[in-house]
């Protein structure tokens, strides 16, 4: 036995301590396990985003977008990969991509349609021709179950493969670890784990599990589930019913409903062996479910767990046949309740169906014998022929053959047919060009009269506006000279009376001043006198008490202070009252200066309003000939827009008229047809003859003639009006038949 370097390529995780595991891991730990059961060196190559963080356990490898790096670094003899979507990142091996060594596609479940599922809307086109190019790379496919060896079946023959010989063989769920023994079941105890995939849909069988486990003494439910990795998804996966499941057995964990939530796949393989009874494999059919081999099931069955599942799935048929299972129908609700509350009541039925499933578990324990198409070929690896090219490429190249004689044909024909319209177009358009210009030039004869009327009237209109403005601007200039040579006057009568106001004003106050000066120097002087006599009084006294004096001379100082004090106060009380009337008289002088500076102020106004209206007659006025342009402007815009929209009325009458005289031709030549069809079989040659030449002769009188009274032709053919025309055509078409019939 030939030995060799394998590298099992996976996106899923084997089972590692501490985390829980998928099906894909269970099956790419198969395939491990397989391989190193018959001696070969197995390198386990698992997506570092599988891991979550964590550090990869001894003898693996972990890879990122550098997969053909880290396989040319390994340099494989064989790559075993779980699942066809990683083969898209293999690369090309003569650009640098994974080694060409013979590879191996286990094909664990229909991922196509499982991504249908996931992104919750149908878009096939992408994926299947991912999967065609995968499955194309492929030596040898791998699956799990019979059912998807036919459905695969069909993708190979696609692909290009022999369909006699497809390199496609099964190979079956196993599980190495089976439980020794279990003890006797006491109770149901339900259990239900595993991943929630949004394709599966067990709400319905839940409930059911939970109204028997609330109903049944001593029953208990247990629900082991996780959220599934999402590593590697270009979009936010799909929920499914499981927002529903939580709300339906939240909050039932008196009545005999637990749940668990994720745990590790040791704790959950732990409780399979030790607490429970029986396990649930149950769900709402769909294409997924009815193709798929649930790996869960094989782990049940390891535990030495009876399954109940839905009748037609793929382990249904393995399960009754052994007795390690019963199924129900889908959607039987009734059939399930009654199925566990049976269970529930008799445990020595649940005890000889766990002996069964333990026995199907070892029968296929056995990895070499469930493996024996993978060691077989991996003992001499062929890789088998296939087409050049797939089966849908060729399809895909027939149909673009097809699609290019057709294209080819209806180009040539569309060639010709553009060619012949261009040529009766530009016939067409020479005559209506002709026909444009006439109507063109007679139009821009009347327009050029309609502008002088106007450009006339606009001047007319213009010159009598100016004549109002003149005169209105006279008539205000004038009343603009009276008012303001009134104001002028008024103003120089209130400046002369206000300054002889003033005058008066400031001769009044000097008089007033001059008498309170002339009354200050008096009481100075008769001070000074009153001053002199008492100094001169105690002068003659001093000589006589001389220490007296000096006191009396000390308050003579005083007084003298005291009154020099008061007179002080006195002048300074005169001059502040003289102040504040001068304060007075400056401020009335003040408020006849800003009387006078209002009468400027509105004197400047009238001024202004003057200028305003003289700058509004101007505005005016260039108003008027602004109107007198836009006018014009829009005149000429109006016949443009005319001489367009004549254009247009007259390429749709032409082709109207175009096609009411197609029309009635064709409807005249048809009747015309009818007509003469019954007249040749009602009528022998002769008579057509006769009639022919009275037609004739008739033609001949009426060739000359204005007149379009009928005649013989008329009542020939049935009809007024186009006599001349149709009647030739009925001679024509008549001496036509006698020719006929003559030969």
């Amino acid at each position: 036995m030939t030995r060799r370097r394998i590298a099992v390529v996976s996106s899923s995780c084997p089972p590692r301590p501490g985390a829980p595991v998928t099906g894909g891991g269970l099956r790419t730990a198969q395939l491990i396990e397989t391989l190193r059961a018959a001696k070969h060196s197995v390198t386990p190559v698992i997506e570092a985003d599988a891991l979550h963080g964590d550090a990869a356990p001894e003898g693996w490898r972990t890879f990122g977008d550098d997969l053909p790096a880290v396989l040319r670094a390994l340099k494989p003899q064989i790559i075993v990969l779980e699942q066809w979507a990683l083969a898209s990142r293999l690369g090309d091996p003569a650009e640098g991509g994974a080694p060409d060594v013979p590879l191996c596609i286990d094909l664990h479940g229909s991922l196509l349609l499982e991504n249908v599922y996931r992104r919750g809307q149908l878009d096939l086109t992408l994926d299947a021709k991912t999967k065609l190019d995968a499955l194309r790379r492929a030596d040898l496919l791998l699956t799990p179950a019979a059912a998807q060896v036919h459905h695969f079946a069909s993708w190979l023959t696609l692909v290009g493969f022999d369909p006699r010989e497809l390199p496609l063989v099964q190979l079956p769920l196993a599980v190495p670890d089976v439980a020794a023994d279990r003890p006797a079941a006491k109770a149901l105890r339900m259990v239900y784990g595993g991943a929630r995939w949004p394709w599966i849909d067990s709400l319905a069988a839940l409930s059911v599990a939970a109204d028997v486990a609330e109903a049944s003494k001593g029953a208990r439910l247990d629900v082991f589930v996780y959220d599934p990795p999402r590593h590697g998804l270009p979009f936010e996966e799909d929920l499914g019913t499981w927002p529903e499941v939580d709300a339906a057995l939240s909050g039932r964990a008196r009545k005999g409903v637990k749940l668990h939530g994720a745990a590790s796949h040791a704790e959950y393989t732990g409780f399979l062996r030790a607490d429970a009874t029986v396990a649930l494999d149950l769900w709402e059919p769909n294409p997924e479910r009815m193709l798929a081999a649930t790996t869960r099931t094989v782990e049940f069955l390891a535990a030495g767990l009876p399954v109940v599942t839905i009748a037609g799935s793929g382990w249904a048929e393995e399960l009754v046949a052994s007795g390690a299972g019963w199924t129900v129908p889908a959607g039987d609700d009734d059939a399930l309740r009654s199925l566990l509350a049976g269970l529930a009541e008799d445990p020595e039925r649940v005890t000889a169906a766990s002996r069964a499933a333990l026995e199907l578990a070892r029968r296929r324990a056995d990895l070499a014998r469930s493996g024996q198409a993978l060691l077989d070929w991996v003992q001499t690896p062929s890789r088998p022929p296939r087409a050049p090219r797939s089966l849908v490429d060729g399809i895909i190249d027939v149909r673009q053959a097809h699609l290019d004689d057709e294209i080819a044909v209806l180009k040539e024909a569309q060639k010709a047919d553009h060619d012949a319209r261009v040529a009766a177009h530009e016939a067409e358009v020479s005559e209506l060009r002709s026909s444009h210009r006439d109507e063109v030039a007679a139009l821009r004869e009347q327009h050029q009269a309609d502008i002088a009327a106007l450009r006339a009237d606009a001047d007319a209109r213009v010159e009598r506006l100016t004549r109002r403005h003149e005169e209105q601007a006279a008539t205000m200039a004038k009343e603009q000279q009276e008012a303001a040579e009134a104001w002028r006057a008024e103003l120089a009568e209130s400046t002369r009376a206000q300054r002889e106001e003033i005058d008066r004003l400031v001769a009044e106050r000097k008089e007033e001043l001059d008498a309170a000066r002339a009354r200050h120097e008096a009481a100075l002087q008769a001070l000074e006198a009153k001053k002199d006599a008492t100094i001169e009084a105690l002068r003659s006294e001093r000589d006589a008490a001389m220490e007296a004096a000096a006191e009396q001379a000390s308050a003579a100082r005083d007084r003298m202070d005291a009154i020099s004090d008061k007179h002080a106060e006195t002048m300074q009380a005169m001059r502040d009252a003289m102040e504040q009337k001068l304060a007075e008289r400056q401020e009335a002088i003040d408020a006849s200066r800003q009387k006078v500076a209002e009468r400027d102020a509105l004197l400047k106004e009238k001024t202004e309003a003057y200028d305003t209206l003289e700058g509004r007659w101007k505005a005016d006025r260039a108003q008027d000939k602004q109107a007198r342009t836009k006018l014009e402007v829009e005149w000429r815009a109006n016949l443009t827009r005319r001489e367009e929209e004549l254009r247009a009325e007259t390429d749709r009458r032409i082709a109207e008229l175009r096609r009411e005289i197609e029309a009635r031709g064709q409807a005249e030549l048809d009747q015309l047809r009818a007509t003469l069809e019954s007249q040749l079989q009602a009528m022998s040659a002769r008579k057509v003859v006769r009639v022919a030449d009275t037609v004739q002769r008739a033609l001949r009188r009426g060739e000359g003639s204005d007149s379009a009274s009928p005649g013989v032709a008329d009542r020939v053919l049935g009809q007024t009006g186009r006599v001349l025309p149709a009647a030739r055509f009925a001679k024509l078409w008549f001496e036509h038949a006698v020719d006929r019939e003559q030969d």
